[in-house]
């Protein structure tokens, strides 16, 4: 199954909101101005997305399910996930089931906050990683993502087990889920869809050349970096999940 993931490397202030209703341009008045700008570019870049595969010339009425995610009041259309690290902000949208996104900046965590969830064949994949800073990163990445796809907080990361040595994971949550992930210069992305990720359609926004697709990932590609992982659920524990 295809997945739509679109990124806007944003240099500007400057928003274009020709695809917003007047609704959600006043839902911001009360915010922060990074919070308003953050919230706006998300919309547009989802926005310019629907427009550009669907036709929909304005974005669609968007509803937040009982967890506090975000998805289209019409539930014909895609379902999306937004995410935002620094001055990037990413969406990934799909026709068919779900999908969860999350965009990492490379920064040291508490150690704490590893400990607490990682578990220990984590941990031992990132010893073994040249750059353990960017393995702990693609690793909680990877483990944002799922979480963001099934509607959890970081309280539920017990239902997540990840084998990134055998290319697996485990969730309880979300027993057929699969991960396609990056490492760059100074971020890691994930994306993330229920039940399957077959092929990961990348495109670029700007300002002012608009929508360009990047590539494409899939089985018949080659991965785009040393830093690629690709994780799925194992039948073994699919079949486990349905006892």
């Amino acid at each position: 199954m295809a997945c739509h993931f679109i990124r806007w490397d944003a240099t500007t202030d400057s928003l274009r909101t020709h695809r917003l209703s007047s609704d959600v341009i006043e839902q911001t008045s009360g915010f922060s101005a990074k919070r308003r700008r953050r919230f706006l570019q998300g919309r547009i870049l989802l926005a310019e997305m629907m427009f550009y595969l669907y036709g929909i010339p304005q974005l669609p009425a968007i509803a937040t399910t009982p967890t506090g995610r975000p998805c289209f009041a019409d539930s014909h259309l895609p379902d999306f996930s937004l995410a935002y690290a620094g001055n990037t902000i990413g969406v990934l949208l799909s026709l068919e089931g779900k999908v969860g996104l999350d965009i990492e900046v490379m920064r040291a965590r508490g150690q704490n906050l590893l400990r607490q969830y990682l578990s220990s064949t984590e941990n031992a994949w990132i010893t073994a990683q040249y750059d353990r800073l960017e393995a702990e990163t693609q690793l909680w990445s990877i483990r944002q993502s799922v979480l963001k796809l099934s509607g959890l907080s970081n309280s539920e990361q017990g239902s997540l087990h990840l084998h990134p040595f055998s290319g697996h994971l485990r969730s309880s949550i979300a027993p057929n889920v699969q991960v396609m992930s990056d490492a760059e210069e100074y971020l890691c992305w994930a994306c993330a869809h229920e039940p399957g990720l077959n092929r990961l359609i990348c495109w670029q926004y700007d300002e002012s050349q608009g929508l360009q697709k990047c590539r494409e990932i899939s089985k018949q590609s080659l991965p785009p970096s040393t830093h690629f992982l690709k994780l799925t659920t194992s039948p073994r524990w699919q079949a486990k999940s349905t006892d």
